[in-house]
């Protein structure tokens, strides 16, 4: 049983993805360059507050990952490139459930690979022999167009694990990018910023790092909420020059927003401010009511939720929060195999189908990790039936994958499914308790 709303539904800790560049550099032995660098995403010291809070939740909402090539390079013999790309996809490959599969296709592939040079249209120019060596793009929440992996066909390409440079290394880290992770401040790490070497294999750290966020162990996201009235985005260590709260590199390789103007989609409110409160910079109005989202903000309505002109604002808000609540706590009881999590949202026959459920996977040494994609997802429609009853659809947009307990092997994962359903919550001894969903195939009431 699967059930959200709106920024309600704009629960959960969402799989979806950030997006987030890095690149890396090495010492140039044939320049005065100090040391290269794997690629320039920001270090923890110089990085945005903003996103510093936010890279969190950068994750693919799904379990095959496929890559493709655009273009290869003339400094390693045959197709040595494509060989080592790969063994650098299995380092991570072998720590979490994700699998990653070659294409012909780049126009359908999720990351994209290529050799480029100099300025190549992406934002972030290459700088010749030396210094940074690739970039890779994070996978974003707000859009969800193409990973890219570049490396700098100007640096001088090797297969070994003792010369420089090495594509395996290089490759292997900014993979580890297009996962999702930042750089680490541990120099034993993989995800260390900067390159000294051949360094062929994960530390405890990447691997820690990977698995916090596509293992079964990890904790939901908590649901985001609107800012207040004048909310500001925290100030930043560089450049900064729109002055909307995240610097610009981080808006180049991470956002996918507009450096040059502090509110990307007009809506009102600056980039900062929507990304540090986990809104959608590039969608003025998330919950597609026609009223933009800095309006609503400014009005005290919730940016989240569909203004419905015949019920009562209070009333749209405790249906939102109570919704949240109950989907909050049914995904907890199934991460913890305990029905009883969610016994204060649901009663009667849905929390006894929620525990022979749980119980069954527990039988089965089994546990069940759902995510709900509050983007898409949304209330369509409440109704007050009574003062003890009230209905409510929900169109929302759900992946449930289902782990091994002993050791957090992927057994099974659903793409995002739309799943319309009809909430129906009523009042019984003081409280609010949700006492049927009728699922509906979609997309029903559902847009």
């Amino acid at each position: 049983m699967r059930q959200s709303c709106n920024r309600v539904i704009t629960v959960l800790f969402v799989i979806s993805s950030l997006m987030l560049a890095c690149s890396l550099t090495i010492p140039n032995i044939s320049t005065s360059k100090p040391g290269y660098r794997f690629d320039e995403l920001p270090s923890k010291v110089n990085e945005s507050s903003t996103i510093a809070e936010y890279r969190a939740i950068s994750a693919w909402d799904k379990s095959d990952i496929t890559y493709a090539f655009a273009s290869g390079t003339d400094q390693l013999p045959g197709d040595t490139e494509f060989d080592l790309i790969s063994q650098a996809f299995a380092l991570w490959d072998d720590q979490i459930p994700l699998t990653f599969t070659r294409v012909s296709d780049a126009s359908t592939a999720d990351i994209v690979i290529s050799w480029e040079v100099g300025d190549h249209g992406d934002g972030d120019p290459f700088d010749g022999p030396g210094d940074v060596l690739a970039h890779a793009s994070f996978p974003n929440p707000y859009d969800k167009s193409q990973v890219f992996l570049h490396f700098d066909d100007n640096e001088h390409w090797v297969d070994s694990d003792t010369q420089d440079v090495d594509l395996l290394t290089v490759a292997a880290h900014e993979i580890g990018h297009t996962l999702g992770l930042a750089h680490s401040n541990n120099p034993n790490a993989l995800m260390f910023p900067s390159y000294s070497g051949p360094h062929r294999s994960l530390d405890a750290d990447d691997i820690a790092g990977v698995q916090s966020i596509y293992g079964a162990s990890s904790a939901p996201e908590p649901a985001p909420e609107a800012p207040p009235q004048g909310a500001t985005p925290p100030p930043v260590a560089g450049q900064d020059s729109d002055g909307d709260g995240i610097g610009d590199d981080d808006e180049v390789l991470v956002t996918g927003t507009d450096k040059n103007n502090a509110d990307s989609d007009g809506d009102g409110l600056v980039d900062g401010v929507e990304v540090a409160n986990r809104m959608n910079p590039l969608d003025p109005d998330m919950d597609k009511d026609g009223v933009p989202d800095g309006q609503e903000v400014d009005q005290g309505s919730d940016p989240f939720f569909p203004e419905q002109p015949d019920i009562p604002a209070d009333l749209e808000n405790q249906v939102s929060d109570f919704l949240t609540r109950a989907i909050e706590l049914q995904v907890e009881a199934y991460r913890n195999g305990d029905a009883s999590i969610a016994s204060t949202v649901l009663s009667g026959q849905m929390l006894d189908n929620l525990a022979a459920d749980i119980d069954s996977l527990n039988q089965q040494g089994l546990v069940s990790i759902s995510e709900i994609d509050y983007y898409q997802s949304y209330i369509n429609d409440i109704r007050v039936i009574n003062n003890a009853q009230i209905e409510v659809d929900t169109c929302e947009v759900w992946t449930t994958s289902t782990y091994r307990q002993s050791d957090g092997q992927l057994l099974e994962s659903t793409d995002p499914t739309l799943l319309p359903q009809t909430i129906t919550i009523q009042q019984q001894n003081g409280s609010w308790f949700i006492t049927n969903v009728n699922f509906l195939d979609a997309p029903a009431f559902c847009s």
